[in-house]
């Protein structure tokens, strides 16, 4: 029942950590998305970028030597949160608990779908502007959640982007989305991405809801999880 009714995505103020734990991984998590974009902005004496490196490998053995939890179903299964906290930390665009994420914010405004982000220069593409793979993948993120509109969730078929402008860096984005129609286990939705009140993305992405449950899918990750420990123990 806790799944059905966990939705971070009712308000534009960020879901709290469900706990300790997580409270404690978002702080980690925004260090290292500090320390990522210092790496790429600084140029300190290199023998301090080798001194570093060495502090940086061992705090990295010292985290590889607990116990491991190797996607989201793993840690729903030893009790960290039930898979729509744990999809919540660890996305890798919008997890607050995840250091590859901007993080991007994202929530529902009646029939729309709406986010908010700033990419910073570690995402640098063409001169000053966001790499527009990173900018299909913002896309990919946030219609996925403005799908849910549509009551039938379903899985990525086609993501059509048309890039009308450089999407700046440092710049606050605003994203919205809605859904244009569904037909069959198909769901269409639109999207664009605006800075300073000009359009500079636009995109169609095309969602398909799995013939299969997410039963089925679950017990296939958690078996190839258990592999994936097997083989590293």
């Amino acid at each position: 029942m806790q799944e059905e009714l966990f939705n971070p995505f009712l308000s534009e103020e960020v879901a709290p950590a469900n706990s300790k734990l997580w409270e404690a991984k978002r702080r980690v998590a925004d260090a290292i998305r500090q320390l990522n974009e210092v790496l790429v902005t600084s140029t300190p004496p290199v023998d301090e970028l080798h001194d570093i490196a060495e502090q940086l490998e061992i705090t990295a053995a010292k985290f590889g030597r607990h116990p491991r939890l190797y996607g989201r179903f793993a840690f729903t299964e030893a009790g960290q949160g039930n898979y729509g906290e744990i999809f919540h930390e660890l996305n890798p665009l919008s997890g607050r608990s995840n250091p590859v994420a901007p993080p991007l914010n994202m929530w529902q405004d009646g029939e729309m779908a709406r986010a908010s982000v700033t990419m910073g220069w570690r995402y640098e593409g063409p001169p000053g502007s966001v790499h527009g793979g990173f900018v299909a993948a913002l896309f990919d993120d946030f219609l996925g959640m403005a799908q849910m509109m549509g009551n039938q969730p379903g899985m990525t078929g086609t993501l059509t982007v048309k890039y009308r402008r450089p999407t700046p860096l440092e710049t606050p984005l605003a994203l919205s989305a809605w859904v244009d129609k569904t037909d069959g286990r198909k769901t269409f939705v639109h999207g664009k991405i605006e800075a300073g009140g000009s359009v500079t993305a636009e995109c169609e992405c095309i969602f398909i809801r799995p013939k299969e449950d997410m039963g089925k899918l679950r017990e296939a990750v958690m078996e190839r999880n258990r592999l994936v420990s097997g083989e590293q123990d």
